[in-house]
């Protein structure tokens, strides 16, 4: 009777890869003399294990910290758009006649009517 044919899949996420190497390896050592995996650069495979585990295990601590400053930094926010409107009226106020200059503040000013909606016309667009 033919066999069915069968598929071993390689991870493609960089950590389950690692992981998986990790299983393969212990199984490695387990057996010892006795593995088919003898003939394999070894040598190498363990340096590019350990270099590659110590990065996925930093990439993992830094996506954390990201997510915790992200999140410190969205706390924040509420008080920053409010002061850049607050700035953006007085400015508005004081430069009617050209409301270009608060581009000498750093604002875009877009003098094109806004798209229905309401949003204002992003830079550039008609």
């Amino acid at each position: 009777m033919p066999r069915k044919p069968v598929r071993v899949e390689i991870p493609r996420d960089p950590s389950e890869g690692i992981a998986l190497l990790k299983k393969v390896k212990a199984e490695h050592e387990r057996l010892a003399a006795a593995s088919p995996l003898a003939g394999l650069e070894w040598d190498k495979i363990n340096l590019a294990l350990t270099r590659a585990d110590e990065h996925d295990v930093k990439a993992d601590q830094l996506r954390k910290d990201a997510e915790r400053e992200t999140g410190e930094r969205n706390k924040d926010m509420p008080a920053i758009q409010d002061a850049l409107r607050a700035a953006r009226d007085v400015l508005l106020g004081l430069n009617r006649a050209n409301p270009k200059k608060l581009g000498d503040f750093g604002y875009e000013v877009a003098d094109s009517p806004a798209p229905s909606g309401g949003a204002p016309a992003a830079p550039g667009s008609p």
